[in-house]
């Protein structure tokens, strides 16, 4: 046991979120509607959760957001069922006072786990080319699942039920600016725009100000150290651990604990995944006989707030590049900003960038370097 914040965390048992036969578990149709819903901005039900979205490049943190790392099919907003959704809240109300859950990735397009899973292969199949390809599927399917187009083994962020999340902190000062703007995003009554100006402000108090928890690696680092309970097992074989590496194993103690109170299962091979018991992966992990998550797909409600997100993203960006004229001009014509607009280029004079991000280390998922 160790001390984390003033509140005792348990140690992660070294056999945790072992998965194997996760496939063969047999799928149920539930009854219960569980749909995917969205999370962070302009969500109705997990507004509170800040998300970004790796894949898709959302911030400058992402390898992503490189044009030539571009994964097709990607997704700005973050979507997850809606018990998912409500299981991180709980995560979420868990965390010691100035922590905060930082969600990279939920549901995950078959495209997107497709790219992800090719080009980790290939990259093993570069660093290691005698390995047969039975070996390097194997190898590969540990940190990329195999993008599944069979009804009955569905990968599973293609669920989604499954999340990858770290934790961030804030100093007593930006939380309390953060609680002030979460407290005025609580008013039903406002319009798109002084939403979206809300929303610009609390992201970029987050995306400035809060610092990634060291939890030993990267997110996405494709390697051992990745693995859930790598420091336990070397507490376990009697290793003395440096002061850092004593650091990451609390953080990853205090991640598993709010996330396994929440009703999540862990995945043993990466620190930062879970499941949720209704996927296969993590029926299997809880020790269940069925699954009820099957693949799904985006609907119209999600299509829609996913075209919302992206035209703000795009206002966004075309007038931060543009700078800050009072008119905007169509044709050599004057045109009047819209309210949104006007609201849009406040926030950019008090956030600055939109994509900028102080923190939050991630990489693209490779094999690591020897």
């Amino acid at each position: 046991m160790v001390t984390a914040e003033n509140v005792i965390y348990p140690e992660i048992p070294l056999d945790a979120g072992q998965a194997q036969g996760w496939k063969d578990i047999p799928l149920r149709e539930d009854e219960c509607l569980d749909p995917l819903i969205p999370l962070g901005p302009l969500a109705q039900e997990a507004a509170i959760l800040m998300t970004s979205s790796l894949y898709f490049g959302e911030h400058s943190n992402s390898p992503y957001a490189e044009k030539r790392n571009k994964l097709e099919g990607s997704l700005l907003t973050l979507f997850a069922r809606r018990s998912v959704v409500h299981r991180l809240l709980i995560a979420e109300q868990l965390l010691p006072a100035g922590h905060h859950l930082l969600v990279f990735d939920a549901y995950r397009p078959y495209q997107v786990q497709k790219s992800l899973h090719d080009c980790y292969k290939q990259k093993l199949r570069e660093k290691y080319q005698d390995m047969d390809n039975e070996t390097l599927e194997s190898e590969t399917q540990k940190y990329v699942s195999l993008p599944s187009m069979d009804p009955t083994r569905p990968s599973p962020h293609n669920t989604g039920g499954s999340v990858d999340v770290a934790i961030v902190k804030l100093d007593q000062a930006h939380e309390e600016e953060l609680l002030h703007i979460s407290s005025h995003l609580s008013d039903v009554h406002l319009n798109i725009a002084k939403h979206v100006g809300l929303e610009m402000r609390l992201s970029a108090t987050m995306r400035r100000h809060a610092k990634m928890l060291d939890f030993g690696t990267a997110f996405d680092h494709g390697g051992e150290k990745s693995a859930l309970a790598y420091y336990e097992s070397k507490i376990a074989a009697g290793e003395i651990l440096t002061d850092n590496d004593m650091l990451a194993c609390t953080n990853r103690r205090l991640l598993f604990w709010v996330m396994t109170q929440a009703g999540f299962q862990p995945y043993f091979a990466e620190w930062w995944h879970f499941n949720a018991p209704e996927s296969q992966m993590g029926a299997a992990t809880a020790g269940l006989d069925y699954a009820t998550f099957g693949a799904v797909s985006l609907d119209e409600s999600n299509r829609a707030h996913e075209n919302i997100r992206l035209k703000i993203r795009h206002e966004v960006l075309k007038l931060q590049r543009d700078g800050d004229l009072p008119v905007a001009r169509t044709n050599g014509q004057a045109v009047e900003r819209t309210e949104l607009q006007v609201e849009i280029l406040v926030a950019l004079r008090e956030t600055g960038d939109p994509e900028l991000v102080e923190d939050w280390p991630a990489e693209i998922i490779a094999p690591p370097e020897e």
